[in-house]
Order: structure tokens, then sequence, then C-alpha cells
């Protein structure tokens, strides 16, 4: 989820990583800084964030 302000961006994810009611960990980094003003938000399986 993202959110855009004035002078502001908010982004927001789970750190949540599991399949269904299974729970591997809740520590899972899916935003992303990619420049100084540039933030990449990931969902999907682990494997497909590490290839991104």
């Amino acid at each position: 989820m993202a959110m855009k302000g004035k002078n502001c961006v908010a982004i927001a994810a789970d750190r949540r990583f599991g399949i269904q009611a299974q729970m591997v960990t809740t520590d899972f980094q899916k935003i992303f800084p990619m420049g100084d003003r540039l933030y990449i938000g990931l969902a999907g399986l682990a494997t497909d964030v590490q290839t991104v």
C-alpha cells in the first residue's frame, strides 16, 4: 500500500513470509530502495523477490 501527500509519501507492506496458514518468518523485506527518491515494493514468492 502506498499513499501520497503534499510533501510526503508513505509505503507499507507486511513482512510475513509463508504459504496460507504456514508462516516461515515475519522478517522478510519486500520494499527496497532503488535510488535516493525511488523505492520498489515486490510481492510474490521469496525466490521471485530474490531473483529481481
